[in-house]
């Protein structure tokens, strides 16, 4: 794949406003398996990202520069990472890095649609925020910080009837809750209440698990469920069953619970089972380790977000193992 890539053709072709020249010129790049599939790619990315800014009128071609400029930074930087990856682990990196970018500019966009539209929405209106394979800090109308992990979405709401803002939330995120005597701040997922007024928490309710996980960090908040209130103390867990309505409240490891909204991670001395007990959280994704793979190794580096293919390939050279990610399962595969 060239370093430099065609944008305008490209931007172009994505809007249909190709002229009959340039269209002969993309074919003639397009012959290329690998432009084909990034085209391919990236065409699933415009259609995603013109559905979730169709409405903020945002500045499309300021945007469209600034993915082509990291798009290309990425195709540079591919094409120098560890050839020890199989070939099946090297195939969804380019989506991973499209739907990363999309994200990108989506957050962007939220941002825009906040600070330009706050004053005109409706107290009664819901405003969502969605992330792909990324995750993306998003501001609420309120001033209220959320991280949103990897494929997560919430949905904010002033409710006047009731005094409260109201979250729901699918997925994974980290709130950090702008306080307010007056109006309480809700969290609502798969039957249960969180109820807060100012205060830190990690909520883990993603759709494929049947629990709520919230990780109190600061502050105090109530669970609600089945007419059931279980009241949190920093540090302190509550797990729900979904199924049976049951709410258990525990100590718990909520600095590890909040680890993947940080810029960075410094592991000292860590075997491959405790890194990628790190990463799994990092990155939302499974990790499967070949039981025959010890942990008579230990990892000392400070991680800083980079992509996983290059984080596990650089530990892969380390350990002299294989790894393979399976992307349709979320899951990153180690064995010999």
């Amino acid at each position: 794949m060239t370093k430099k890539l065609p944008w305008d053709l490209i931007v172009s072709k994505l809007r249909n406003q190709l002229s009959s020249k340039d269209e002969v010129l993309f074919n003639e790049w397009l012959t290329t398996d690998d432009h084909r599939r990034l085209f391919e790619q990236l065409e699933i990315v415009w259609e995603k990202v013109q559905q979730k800014v169709s409405v903020y009128e945002p500045d499309l071609e300021y945007y469209w520069n600034e993915l082509s400029a990291r798009i290309d930074q990425e195709v540079v930087t591919s094409e120098k990472r560890s050839k020890t990856l199989t070939k099946s682990f090297m195939s969804g990196r380019m989506w991973r890095a499209a739907a990363a970018l999309a994200i990108v500019i989506s957050s962007t966009f939220f941002f825009a649609y906040y600070f330009g539209k706050y004053n005109s929405v409706n107290p009664q209106e819901y405003i969502a925020y969605s992330t792909l394979n990324t995750k993306s800090k998003v501001l609420l109308p309120d001033s209220t910080e959320v991280w949103l992990h990897n494929n997560s979405s919430i949905t904010y709401k002033f409710n006047e009837d009731l005094d409260q803002r109201e979250v729901n939330l699918s997925g994974e995120a980290f709130f950090k809750v702008k306080h307010s005597k007056e109006y309480a701040f809700v969290v609502g997922t798969k039957g249960v209440q969180v109820k807060v007024h100012g205060t830190q928490f990690n909520v883990n309710s993603y759709p494929a698990t049947d629990n709520v996980l919230v990780s109190l960090y600061e502050g105090s908040v109530s669970m609600t469920a089945n007419e059931n209130d279980v009241y949190l103390k920093p540090g302190e867990e509550g797990l729900f069953d979904s199924k049976n309505k049951n709410i258990s409240v525990a100590e718990g490891d909520v600095e590890f619970a909040k680890i993947w909204t940080s810029d960075k991670i410094r592991f000292e001395n860590k075997n491959l089972r405790e890194v990628c007990r790190y990463l799994s959280k990092w990155y939302g994704v499974q990790f499967e380790i070949d039981p025959q793979i010890t942990d008579n190794q230990s990892y000392t580096f400070t991680f800083r977000g980079q992509d996983l293919d290059e984080v596990v390939g650089i530990m892969a050279k380390i350990h002299s193992f294989d790894c393979v990610i399976d992307d349709e399962a979320n899951m990153v595969r180690i064995h010999k």
